[in-house]
């Protein structure tokens, strides 16, 4: 039976709904997993952090990395011999030898860039080592040449009592933490009922309009709260191309959406009585974008980005389906 090693990252337990994808729409296909991601690094005393700080300022080297670099070398330890392909989500946490040791271990090299190239420079630094390079960006295909591989969802909604609210649940970061209070500042003037989350609840980041959790919610979880409101509101990074999870998740589960991302407009599934595009600058959203129903999109649209398509797209050229 071929194999296939899966590389990917803690990110919101995403990886598991990926390696569960893999195991269902590839059952002739057998997969490992190894986690790209460490534990975060524990002083054991005051003393240590001491020592951490003189050997940053005069050694220029640092515990926390190189406990990072001894899991990671402990893992590709343990990995087979040879694999049919290797796929990697976020390769760039990998230095150039991890990544060569990796290489010579299959003919399938294979990444996945789901964050703009921008934010991560070191990606165009190491397309080299690949294959080939999917990208979740349309900017970044066109300018790298590398081939689009947009985000999925796979979550089939139950029917739940659905609450005519505009919804958010999100990361937050400065940039982000201000278009939230722009838009909740429109929308509460408005009258436009809406609840915005999330887990970050440093001070300086505290807004009247943001409920903050202590707790992060898992992947499943989430969308299951997310069925539960009628519009979703999805909030693109600055030069940011990619359509993220948020428009896929809203496509599965028939939702209308709000996005800054004007990049939806290109897709076969862009329907403006479904997805309304804003400018955060100047935020216009007609009330009746909330009392008109959601327009179903062709099956045969929606299939192209379903989980499954996804999995086949990554594995179709090495494996018979």
């Amino acid at each position: 039976m071929p194999n296939l090693l899966f590389i990917a990252p803690d990110t919101a337990n995403i990886y598991e709904v990926i390696l569960d994808g893999f195991k269902t729409f590839t059952p002739n296909l057998e997969i490992d997993f190894m986690m790209s991601t460490v534990p975060r690094y524990k002083y054991k005393n005051t003393g240590e952090k001491v020592s951490n700080f003189l050997y940053k300022t005069f050694l220029n080297r640092n515990k926390k990395d190189i406990y990072e670099r001894e899991v990671i070398q402990e893992r590709l330890e343990n990995l087979k011999e040879q694999y049919d392909a290797i796929f990697f989500i976020h390769p760039d946490f990998f230095t150039d030898s991890e990544l060569q040791f990796l290489k010579s271990k299959t003919n399938h090299f294979i990444a996945y860039y789901w964050d703009a190239m921008a934010f991560f420079p070191r990606k165009e630094k190491i397309m080299p080592f690949f294959d080939k390079v999917y990208s979740f960006d349309n900017e970044d295909c066109r300018k790298y040449n590398l081939e689009l591989l947009t985000n999925f969802y796979y979550y089939e909604p139950e029917s739940v009592e659905v609450e005519n609210t505009l919804f958010c649940i999100s990361h937050l970061e400065k940039r982000r933490y201000e278009l939230f209070n722009r838009m909740g500042k429109y929308l509460e003037g408005n009258n436009i009922n809406f609840r915005f989350m999330t887990r970050q609840s440093v001070e300086k980041l505290k807004s009247p309009y943001i409920e903050y959790m202590k707790e992060s919610i898992p992947y499943p979880e989430m969308l299951k709260l997310l069925n539960h409101y009628a519009v979703i509101l999805d909030i693109a990074k600055p030069n940011q191309a990619g359509l993220s999870f948020r428009i896929f998740e809203s496509l599965g589960m028939n939702k209308k959406i709000i996005t800054n991302n004007r990049a939806v407009m290109e897709y076969d599934f862009y329907n403006p009585n479904n997805i309304l595009v804003i400018d955060f600058e100047n935020i216009s959203i007609p009330k009746s974008f909330f009392e008109t129903p959601f327009e179903p999109i062709d099956e045969a649209i929606k299939q192209k980005y379903h989980l499954r398509t996804f999995i086949w797209r990554v594995v179709g050229n090495i494996v018979k389906l």
